[in-house]
Order: C-alpha cells, then sequence, then structure tokens
C-alpha cells in the first residue's frame, strides 16, 4: 500500500504541492471548492479516522518533505485515509468545481435540522468515546439528512474546517442584516403577499420602535438577561418586522397584525430553529380582527415549529393607557394571553399586550419548563414614520 502511494507522490508534482499545502495552510487546503459527492466521500474519510483513535482526532502532522517520518508513524488506515482526502483535493483542483452557492438562511436551516438530531451518548456502541465519537456521529447524522439538506450540511462542516464562520456566527455579527434580507415581506409566498395592504395604507407613527429591557426569572433573580427589541416599520402597510438581541443570540420575526407571519431563532447549539413560515393564507385577514375583550382566538403558528407547536389559542383582556405598560408609549395596550399547544414538553403561556398605536404585541412575561419570566422595560426609542 505504502508504495503505491510513494509512487504518486514521487511521480506528480501535484502530489508534493498538496501535501505541502496541507501541512502549510490547512484552512486554504480545505477551503479548495469540492463536489458534493466529493465532500461527503471527505467526510467518510474524517470519520474512518476518528474511528481510529490514537490521535485523539487530531489530523496528522504531514509536512512535505517528510512524507516518510508522517508514514513511519502513522497506521495503515490512516495512511490510506489521508492519501484518499489528499487525492480528492488534488483531483479536484485539476478540475476545477465551481464553489457550491447556498444562501444563510439555507445552511441555518441545515444546521438546525442536524443539530435536531439526538446527540450520541457516552458509550454508545460503534463510537470511540470523547471527542472521536462525536467526530463519526456528526458524520452519520450529515450522512442521514434528506437532500438537499445533506449537501448544505457537509458545505457547513467543510467551511468550518477551513476556519471560516458558521452560517450563525454570521447572522449574529450583523443581526440587523439578516432581518432585512430573510425577513422581508416582498420575499413571502405571493399567496401570502396577495392578503397584505398596499404600502403606505397603514400609516404608523415610527419607523423604528427600541426597547431595552431585561429578562428576569423568579425562581433566578440574579441572573437577568439583559436584550433589545427592534420593530420595524418599512412600509406603512401593517407589516413589522422585529429582531430581539441578546448575548449571541437572536430571535427574528416578520408580523402582520396579531398574525406572526415569520420567525426563527439563532443561536449556537441545539436552540437554532429552521425559519418557518405561516402556511394558512386564511390566518392574513384574521389579522385584521377587531381585538374585543373577553372573545377568544386561534392563531396559526409558522411552520415547520421545532417544540411541535401547532397551534396558539389567545384570550383577549382588558385595555389599559399604554403609559402603563411604560411612560412615553402613548394609545392604548390591551391585553393577550396565549397558550401554545405542543406536541411535546410543556405548553407555554404568553402574557402580552397589544399596542394600537404601534401596531405591535409585546411581551409581559412567559410561563414555560423555566418557570415565570417577566420582561422589565428600561427604556424605549420612537424613531420617526418612514417617509
Amino acid at each position: 500500500m505504502l508504495m503505491r502511494w510513494l509512487a504518486k507522490f514521487s511521480s506528480d508534482p501535484a502530489w508534493k504541492a498538496a501535501l505541502a499545502q496541507r501541512a502549510g495552510d490547512q484552512q486554504k487546503f480545505w477551503s479548495a471548492p469540492l463536489s458534493a459527492d466529493d465532500r461527503l466521500r471527505m467526510l467518510q474519510l474524517l470519520k474512518d479516522m476518528a474511528m481510529d483513535s490514537q490521535k485523539d482526532c487530531h489530523l496528522p502532522s504531514m509536512a512535505g518533505s517528510d512524507f516518510i517520518g508522517f508514514a513511519k508513524t502513522a497506521s495503515p488506515r490512516i495512511i490510506e485515509d489521508v492519501m484518499e482526502i489528499l487525492e480528492i483535493s488534488i483531483n479536484s483542483g485539476k478540475s476545477p468545481h465551481p464553489q457550491d452557492q447556498y444562501s444563510v438562511t439555507d445552511l441555518l436551516d441545515a444546521d438546525a435540522q442536524l443539530n435536531a438530531t439526538p446527540p450520541v451518548a457516552p458509550g454508545t456502541q460503534g463510537y470511540p468515546p470523547g471527542a472521536c465519537g462525536i467526530l463519526a456521529f456528526s458524520v452519520d447524522a450529515i450522512a442521514g439528512l434528506p437532500e438537499p439538506v445533506r449537501q448544505r450540511a457537509s458545505f457547513e462542516f467543510i467551511r468550518m474546517m477551513s476556519g471560516q464562520k458558521a452560517a450563525f456566527e454570521t447572522v449574529l455579527d450583523n443581526p440587523s442584516a439578516y432581518l432585512d434580507d430573510a425577513f422581508d415581506e416582498r420575499q413571502l409566498p405571493e399567496t401570502l403577499r396577495l392578503h397584505l395592504p398596499a404600502d403606505g395604507s397603514r400609516p404608523l407613527p415610527y419607523s423604528r420602535l427600541i426597547f431595552e429591557a431585561d429578562w428576569v426569572n423568579k425562581k433566578t433573580p440574579a441572573d437577568k438577561v439583559a436584550f433589545n427589541n427592534v420593530f420595524i416599520n418599512r412600509r406603512n402597510n401593517g407589516v413589522i418586522a422585529d429582531v430581539a438581541n441578546a448575548d449571541r443570540w437572536s430571535a427574528f420575526t416578520l408580523s402582520y397584525g396579531i398574525a406572526v407571519l415569520r420567525t426563527q431563532v439563532v443561536v449556537k447549539g441545539t436552540d437554532l430553529t429552521q425559519r418557518s413560515t405561516i402556511e394558512d393564507e386564511a390566518a392574513m385577514p384574521a389579522a385584521d380582527h377587531e381585538l374585543v375583550p373577553g372573545q377568544s382566538l386561534e392563531l396559526a403558528v409558522p411552520q415547520p415549529s421545532q417544540k411541535g407547536v401547532k397551534s396558539r389559542r389567545c384570550e383577549i383582556g382588558q385595555a389599559v393607557p399604554a403609559s402603563t405598560i411604560f411612560p412615553s408609549l402613548t394609545g392604548t395596550a390591551i391585553g393577550l394571553q396565549c397558550t401554545d399547544t405542543k406536541t411535546r414538553g410543556k405548553n407555554e403561556s404568553w402574557h402580552s399586550v397589544w399596542l394600537t398605536d404601534y401596531n405591535i404585541a409585546w411581551t409581559q412575561s412567559i410561563d414555560d419548563e423555566d418557570g415565570r419570566t417577566e420582561v422589565v422595560i428600561r427604556n424605549v426609542t420612537i424613531e420617526g414614520a418612514p417617509q
């Protein structure tokens, strides 16, 4: 086996160059464009190397000038895997493959579906312990995804190996840019857009409404979480985009009246969600429904829902001056108590108010598995209406 690879190494300058690049600039090595099939093959080779856990999942050093030294210390299995990885890279370089292009939304969607795969439990048969088992399991999880999600997930995995930022990091670095790109009503399905009022037909007294507040859990009041929530009135058509930002966490929403049209949570780990969109166009006219105290409403929920929420039931409460919510707010605040019915886990209850002058719902507290978490507003900034 070794002689076969040595023959390639000595006869083809591309092999020596690939070894030198792998040793000197690993980020550049892993960032080379690959076809979807080559990416998946490379991941399988990485998994096979992880299963040979002598090196604790660290890829071996392969200085181009000391291939023999590498070959002496590595197992035959590792040598074969490494050489196949190099062969994939070299063949790709000889016949350049155009870099696949995926939107940030597509990559987040793939990450969310991958993260939804239950993690491997320590000691699971067929996987080595520690980081090696996690790497091997991750490759299996990617391979088990449906297309085109599998292609996107493999692209994101290889991209992170090249040292580039993950999709969620890109979003958290600039949440406003993602809000503008992925939460614009003009990007909604046409069946939903047809039900939206004309631009300029629903004027509101602001372009941006900024709440600075704290989440405070009654069980652990010292662990309050500061966040800001920015509501954006782009076109005076009744549609409001908003993003809530905390430390390394952002929640995005697009609403029309009391109907949530689109939503997503972006964060590292299993709390990352797919971008979900309302599927029932019949919910659009209901968004204009007058809020009558004592009345109940059944609202559609954007899908897919990470927590299996299919519907939301809201009880409409009494109206109070909005200034009782925060002194600088005008108009009326109408009570809303909504419950999300989940297919798994405890149902969540949201205690909110509908702020009539601003066409938004403001959450005051949430009851869920963590108990009651309340919102304490520190400041509200109202920026002028769009022209």
